[in-house]
């Protein structure tokens, strides 16, 4: 009984809390976004600190526009209220990027953190005068529901194996072999739309285990209306499986197709249209882009076998070695052996065959990139943390002494090294991720160069009024937020704006009207040099460390201050990798010391 409440502690308590520190240190130690994320993230800007108020009201003003022109000059004060809605304070509608994108999981997002906003005595924290920290609880809010979504599909997939009582663990490994890897972890907190799909496929799946197909079905539907138009293709190969194990009928399929489509287009449409100020569906203006014009290719092409042979192995690491024993009748597995006859073991093909599909049909498509098959992450991992769990009952039913008994235990270690080994690398990838985000790192060494100027007490401080910073394009998309402009803004009352690869928001020409530049250009003229961010990290394997290269530079006007102005430099900021470095010691420790525990418990129970 102590053994059993022992395990079920390590594997109900341990590795939930293992995954949502991961997820943690991800948040911690990058908090930063790139442009991939950047819709989003300026969007849970725009609705926390400004509403969905001046679009609507935009919108209804756009409606009484025709009439305006013909309005007498006693209600010409109208006409002048109408048009003042026309400068809307939206970063999207400035910077509208390729494609449109829905508002919805930003809506949710803001909506929450403006409710925590609410109910937080400004007396104790105002949240909103905190821009940096809003910007950390917004992200906080996904990476607790990503969190949610795992753990729910950890349990679902315990139950699925509920009856066969040789399966160990399954629920503790799922988790535990999500945390070793880079992407779910780091991803889980940004803003992207996969993240938004990765958790409701991960919700699905775990319908699916479940025994409720019908819910798996609306959980796919909802998501490809909404967040992610390309889950089509795993709704496809999801949805044909059920017909032909008669999981669902075609009457019941196509119902739930169109209600739960109509649904869908009926929550993210009004809030689309008012928000980009026209009638529009996003995702159906994505699938117009990538499925017709194919117009994807432009960000570059790549093989079709490139998820197979590169994004599969590096998201799983050394955990892909796990998934095919998911598929395998191993010696000694079961003591019963119901499929001693054959080689296969066919409990998870029925999920798995799907996931691979959709990776399959995704292959056609000649843009290519990682996140595009998040969705095949959740099953692969389920299916290698059955693998584990195979192993785990070889090394525990083996009779002792034998050389059966060696090979399993060893298996089953070899299989706990995969793991470990695994969460080194992601480590690694993780301490490589903090140097992309020059962008970011510049505003942080920008506010820290103004307090160092403002320290200064011998001279008189520079006109605040009159500074105004450019950021460039090359900025803008590694790090540069609303929130960390505002956190600059909220305490000097300069002037921030920046590039775009539009070209109405080409500002190259007028750079001289600029007092400082974040740019990846290190000399223009009238300029100079105050401070230099690192960027492009790789990995020197010859030397062991990692090598960085100037990537943004933050110039100063000559003359902006006199000669005699001498600051202090940047201030100095905590290194977090070392702290994850620690943490993540630390938790490895802890749990290699449950599992010496619980040998030792069950060496004097036996």
């Amino acid at each position: 009984a102590t053994l059993n409440k022992t395990n079920t502690m390590v594997s109900r308590v341990v590795c939930p809390l293992i995954l949502l520190l991961t997820g943690l240190l991800a948040l911690i130690t990058c908090p930063h976004s790139k442009v991939e994320e950047s819709f989003n993230l300026q969007a849970t800007h725009d609705l926390f600190y400004h509403g969905v108020g001046p679009a609507w009201r935009s919108a209804i003003a756009q409606q009484k526009s025709e009439s305006c022109s013909e309005v007498d000059d006693e209600s010409s004060d109208v006409c002048d209220e109408l048009a003042a809605t026309a400068d809307l304070p939206y970063d999207h509608l400035q910077f509208p990027g390729v494609v449109t994108r829905t508002f919805t999981g930003a809506f949710v997002l803001s909506s929450i953190a403006n409710i925590i906003s609410f109910i937080v005595p400004k007396s104790i924290f105002d949240l909103p005068s905190h821009p940096m920290a809003v910007q950390f609880l917004i992200r906080f809010e996904l990476l607790i529901l990503s969190w949610l979504a795992h753990v729910r599909l950890a349990s679902s997939l315990e139950g699925f194996f509920a009856k066969n009582k040789q399966v160990k663990s399954i629920f503790g490994y799922y988790l535990l072999i999500t945390a070793s890897q880079f992407h779910i972890p780091f991803y889980s907190s940004r803003l992207l739309p996969n993240t938004f799909a990765l958790l409701l496929t991960t919700h699905a799946y775990a319908e699916w285990f479940n025994g409720r197909p019908d819910r798996t079905a609306i959980y796919l539907v909802f998501t490809t209306a909404i967040f992610r138009c390309d889950v089509l293709l795993l709704l496809f190969t999801v949805g044909l499986t059920m017909l032909i194990r008669r999981e669902l009928r075609i009457v019941q399929a196509v119902i739930i197709g169109i209600v739960t489509g109509i649904i869908g287009v009926l929550i993210t449409a009004p809030l689309d249209s008012v928000l980009w100020q026209r009638i529009v569906w996003p995702e159906f203006e994505v699938w117009w882009f990538n499925a017709v014009d194919n117009r994807s290719s432009e960000w570059g092409v790549m093989p079709f076998h490139w998820y197979f042979s590169n994004a599969l192995p590096k998201g799983l690491l050394l955990t892909m070695f796990l998934v095919p024993l998911a598929f395998l009748n191993l010696i000694g597995w079961t003591k019963e052996k119901p499929n001693n006859n054959t080689v296969i073991d066919h409990t998870l093909l029925q999920f798995f065959i799907p996931t691979f599909g959709f990776v399959v049909l995704y292959s056609f498509l000649p843009h290519k990139e990682m996140r595009f098959i998040f969705p095949a992450l959740p099953m692969c991992n389920a299916c290698a943390a059955y693998g584990l769990s195979k192993l785990h009952a070889m090394a525990v039913t083996a009779r002792k002494g034998t050389g059966m008994s060696f090979i399993s235990k060893g298996l089953y270690l070899c299989g706990l090294m995969a793991v470990v080994i695994t969460m080194i690398g992601s480590l690694l990838f993780l301490r490589l991720s903090m140097e992309n985000y020059p962008g970011g790192a510049a505003v942080e060494h920008l506010k820290s160069y103004f307090e160092a100027t403002t320290e200064i007490s011998t001279l008189q401080a520079p006109k605040w009024e009159d500074v105004h910073v450019h950021i460039d394009v090359a900025a803008a998309m590694t790090g540069v937020s609303l929130f960390g402009q505002r956190s600059v803004t909220h305490h000097y009352p300069i002037q921030m704006s920046k590039s775009g690869y539009e070209a109405e928001n080409d500002a190259k020409d007028s750079s001289r009207s600029f007092t400082h530049l974040l740019s990846e250009e290190q000399s223009v003229q009238g300029y100079h040099v105050v401070d230099t961010i690192e960027g492009f990290p790789s990995l020197d394997k010859r030397n062991l460390r990692i090598v960085t290269n100037p990537a943004i530079y933050i110039l100063e006007r000559d003359g902006w201050l006199p000669k005699e102005y001498i600051t202090r430099g940047t201030k100095r900021k905590l290194n977090w990798y070392y702290i994850a470095i620690a943490l993540s010691g630390f938790i490895i420790a802890a749990t290699l010391g449950l599992q010496k525990f619980i040998g030792r418990t069950k060496t004097h129970m036996l």
